[in-house]
């Protein structure tokens, strides 16, 4: 069974806190500098308290021994009676850790026992070694002193700290430990982050107009990344079925709608009145030309746009050609641009921009100029005109949908305002950039980038 995310994440953060915890208690002992003289009190110290001791007055022990007490030194005096009543079983005075303090004492030290931490009825524990163990220099100790009138002086050296049973700082043993979980919980968290890192990969090629995008498998991955690369799956399949029938339904409007356009200006060629005649063939040619707008901006919307290599230097001066052909006042201007200037993209989407801005130029400028421009790692087609240019804040503004120069809704002196909308939908959908800006000397421009082809 694998174990979910949040068990994971959980994982992670445990041994991210023992590594603090870890932290903490080394910072601890390095700013208390604990060493083996402080727990233990040496033997000649020892030695003085209990040559002291023998000669203070009974009267006045208690005394000494409260100036004596400590926070690390626990001092217990004891009559001969109850010193028996206490039976040991064991001690440590011949032991390696004893022999000093059995040097210095010598008969005076009765017992040398390890202390524990922890009261009970106003007294230590004290918890004998098993046969066989030993004591570490770090161990705390219990000394049990006879004094001259036979009464017993028990001297605990109390730690404050916890002290593992080999002597070290309980935190060495967290400090091992927290490394080794936050190694392990580095390897599960990266081993969490890859596939999700492919996966977004993966949701990034996602062509709903294109083939199918094979998404990656994880077999060893948590069951919430299988449900999120499941769902991704049948998203995509989702994507790819709806565009295809919206690309169909498209597809057949287009097609339905012409042929009706084209039944419909042969009876109007059948019109008596001249007049009349023109202005329904007019109105016929700006509903087809609406329609292709429409059309070709969904279809860049889906990403369904053809993609073939064209060299600007030739197709730039074969479409201005053609547009003068069929009466708009428009010229190419030659420059120095090397060729070739390759790009990807869409021929119809592309001929559809240069169309729609040398109309706009036409209409509010009178005549259009375009030029061409190659700069690393862009083209750049420049279409002038001799208008009176744009106003503040209008630049941005007339790209937008349904927006004109010209206020007014009538159609003798302009489109719907979809032209400058339409090509900038199509220029993004090719990675490039508009942009509207005043001339230097009077007119406006038009800036169209392009990506160029890298091979």
């Amino acid at each position: 069974m694998r174990a979910s995310l949040s068990f994971r994440l959980s994982f992670i953060f445990i041994s991210l806190s023992l590594i603090l915890w870890t932290m903490l208690v080394i910072s601890y002992y390095i700013r208390n500098e604990l060493t083996a003289d402080e727990i233990n009190p040496p033997p000649e110290r020892l030695t003085l308290i209990v040559e002291t001791l023998s000669q203070t007055p009974a009267s006045e022990r208690e005394r000494f021994l409260d100036m004596m007490r400590s926070p690390t030194l626990k001092l217990e005096s004891l009559t001969r009676e109850e010193a028996a009543a206490r039976d040991k079983n064991y001690e440590l005075r011949e032991h390696a850790i004893g022999a000093p303090y059995l040097q210095a004492l010598g008969d005076r030290l009765l017992h040398v026992e390890t202390t524990f931490p922890g009261f009970a009825n106003g007294g230590f524990h004290d918890i004998a070694p098993r046969s066989g163990t030993f004591a570490l220099p770090l161990r705390a100790l219990t000394f049990w002193l006879g004094l001259d009138d036979g009464s017993v002086l028990i001297v605990r050296s109390n730690v404050s700290l916890i002290i593992s049973p080999f002597g070290l700082p309980a935190g060495v043993g967290a400090g091992l430990i927290g490394p080794i979980f936050a190694f392990f919980a580095f390897l599960l968290f990266h081993r969490e982050i890859n596939p999700l890192k492919k996966l977004a990969a993966a949701v990034e090629k996602f062509d709903p107009a294109g083939d199918a995008v094979p998404l990656p498998h994880f077999r060893a991955a948590t069951p919430e990344i299988h449900v999120l690369r499941e769902t991704f799956e049948h998203l995509q399949m989702r994507l790819q079925s709806l565009t295809r029938s919206r690309l169909s339904l498209i597809g057949g409007i287009q097609h339905d709608v012409r042929s009706f356009a084209t039944r419909l200006r042969l009876r109007v060629e059948a019109l008596p009145d001249e007049d009349e005649r023109e202005r329904a063939i007019a109105d016929i040619s700006d509903m087809i030309s609406l329609l292709d707008n429409a059309l070709l901006t969904t279809r860049a919307g889906f990403g369904a746009l053809d993609q073939q290599l064209l060299d600007l230097t030739e197709w730039l001066p074969f479409e201005i050609s053609d547009l003068n052909s069929v009466g708009l006042d428009v010229s190419y201007e030659q420059g120095t641009v090397p060729a070739p200037v390759d790009v990807l993209g869409d021929r119809v989407a592309l001929r559809r921009i240069l169309t729609n801005l040398i109309e706009n130029a036409v209409i509010y400028g009178k005549i259009a100029r375009v030029s061409l421009q190659c700069e690393e790692p862009v083209a750049k087609i420049l279409i002038d005109d001799d208008g009176k240019g744009f106003g503040s804040g209008d630049t941005d503004l007339l790209l937008e949908p349904f927006v004109r120069a010209e206020p007014s809704r009538a159609r003798n002196t302009g489109g719907a305002g979809l032209g400058l909308a339409v090509a900038r939908t199509l220029v993004e959908a090719h990675g490039g950039t508009i942009k509207l800006c005043n001339r230097h000397g009077g007119g406006g421009r038009a800036i169209v980038t392009l990506p160029l082809y890298a091979a």
